[in-house]
Formats: structure tokens, C-alpha cells, sequence
């Protein structure tokens, strides 16, 4: 199991998503979604780590970088 964390790196700051525990499958499904942030021309929303919850325009998404964290909770807890 992994623990992963979407992390959204812009001109405004950089905003923290929930933390998820995800299995492999989904974790490769977050990373396939991921590498849609910029193509499909859209805003982005983001539910971040106190609760509180965002929505990107999209001019602000093109100029912004996605970062994906995965960390294995077997390390941690370890």
C-alpha cells in the first residue's frame, strides 16, 4: 500500500492535497490521470489536506506543476 499525495505548485503558493492510501492499481491510475493536467484544456479542483477544497482556472494550470508523492506505508510505520 501507498500513501500519495497530490501537491500543486503555482505562482500562489503550493497546495497540498489529501492524502490518500492508495494499492498499486490505483496508484497507477492517479499517475495516468496526471499526466492529463495540462492536455485536456479544463480547470483542476483539489481537495486539500485541512478539508478545504480548490478550483484552478485553467490559464492558472498551464502555468503550474503537478507533483505526485508516493511514499510506501510499510517505511513509514516501520
Amino acid at each position: 500500500m501507498w500513501q500519495v499525495q497530490f501537491i500543486l505548485i503555482n505562482e500562489f503558493g503550493l497546495f497540498n492535497g489529501r492524502k490518500l492510501t492508495v494499492d498499486e492499481e490505483q496508484y497507477e491510475n492517479l499517475r495516468n490521470l496526471s499526466k492529463e493536467f495540462y492536455v485536456n484544456g479544463s480547470g483542476f479542483e483539489l481537495t486539500l489536506e485541512d478539508g478545504s477544497f480548490i478550483v484552478v482556472s485553467p490559464d492558472i494550470v498551464a502555468k503550474s506543476i503537478l507533483k505526485l508523492t508516493k511514499i510506501n506505508i510499510e517505511d513509514v510505520e516501520e
